[in-house]
């Protein structure tokens, strides 16, 4: 699968997800973090997949929220979580 937001490596029996927001020092936003989710459960799905380990870039690990996104939703649109049906 191809991903806009974040980067996925094995090596041998490790899953690796980097995030890849850069400019926004890897703010979590929804469409990221779906992206994880995605490949996360592929990993796990994977039987030849003995571990997964979730990285940042030279940055950041992960600046946290988005709060730009964050700041433009309204209450029910945040408590809308699309990617945990």
């Amino acid at each position: 699968m191809t991903y806009e937001l974040i980067l996925t490596q094995t090596h041998n029996r490790v899953g690796v997800i980097q995030f890849n927001r850069p400019k926004d020092l890897n703010a979590l936003n929804r469409q990221m973090m779906a992206e994880v989710m995605a490949a996360a459960e592929s990993f796990d799905a994977d039987p030849a997949i003995g571990c997964i380990v979730l990285t940042g870039n030279q940055r950041a690990f992960a600046a946290g929220a988005d709060i730009k996104e964050m700041s433009t939703a309204t209450p029910v649109t945040m408590l809308d979580n699309p990617f945990m049906d």
